[in-house]
């Protein structure tokens, strides 16, 4: 049988495990994590460090943007891996009517907060390394409720709307441009930013496509609370 051009495709059953319905559901799978880090600082007696904590939400806007760019933007020899990494954000642009996969899953959470917080380990102790955690857990749900409300409506002013023109010029007109999610502070200092989206106008296909839009607005949402 012939495959197709992305996992999620051929094997849906997977999305519960990568991606999460919404922000609620995505707040169950984060919360443990806060509270894990939390009771380890506080069993043996660990200073938590405000500065840290700032560092590590800091820290997720570059991840942010280091994996939108160099990790869902690529395009990888190998044909399996372009399978497999492709579902996680180049199928969400082929379909921005799925909104399964708008939020990241309990499985995400597990393979990459270990990965990108074990270097600071060779140089700083272990209540620095969890007050990064924590600052980067906290931000990282910051980032995914900003997704999903980029996509839940159209926004006339304010924060939302400064966002929803900036990220939805990356998926109509600049593939290669504004990779950052929360803020352009990246794409402007390391070349990827694209002024253009002041001028975006939301075209009837992604206004259609917005989750308030859609006539299964609930569904999804009742049949996984």
């Amino acid at each position: 049988m012939k495959k197709s051009k992305f996992m999620v495709q051929d094997y849906p059953e997977l999305i519960k495990y990568f991606a999460s319905v919404n922000p609620i559901h995505l707040f169950l799978y984060v919360l443990p994590v806060v509270l894990v880090i939390s009771s380890v600082m506080n069993s043996y007696n660990m200073n938590f460090s405000v500065i840290f904590f700032l560092f590590g939400m800091i820290y997720w806007t570059f991840l942010e943007y280091l994996i939108h760019r160099y990790l869902y933007h690529s395009h990888f020899k190998n044909r399996i891996v372009n399978y497999f990494i492709g579902s996680f954000h180049l199928y969400h642009h082929a379909n921005l009517k799925d909104h399964r996969v708008l939020n990241s899953g309990l499985l995400m959470i597990l393979i990459v907060a270990p990965t990108v917080v074990a270097p600071f380990l060779l140089f700083l102790n272990l209540s620095q390394v969890l007050s990064i955690m924590l600052g980067l857990s906290s931000f990282y749900y910051i980032y995914e409720c900003v997704h999903y409300l980029i996509h839940y409506r159209e926004y006339r002013s304010g924060y939302m709307a400064y966002i929803q023109k900036y990220h939805m010029q990356h998926h109509q007109h600049s593939p290669n441009k504004n990779f950052g999610n929360t803020s352009h502070i990246w794409d402007l200092l390391l070349g990827t930013y694209d002024p253009k989206y002041k001028e975006y106008r939301m075209s009837l296909k992604v206004k259609e496509s917005l989750i308030t839009n859609s006539s299964k607005v609930f569904e999804g949402f009742q049949n996984n609370i």
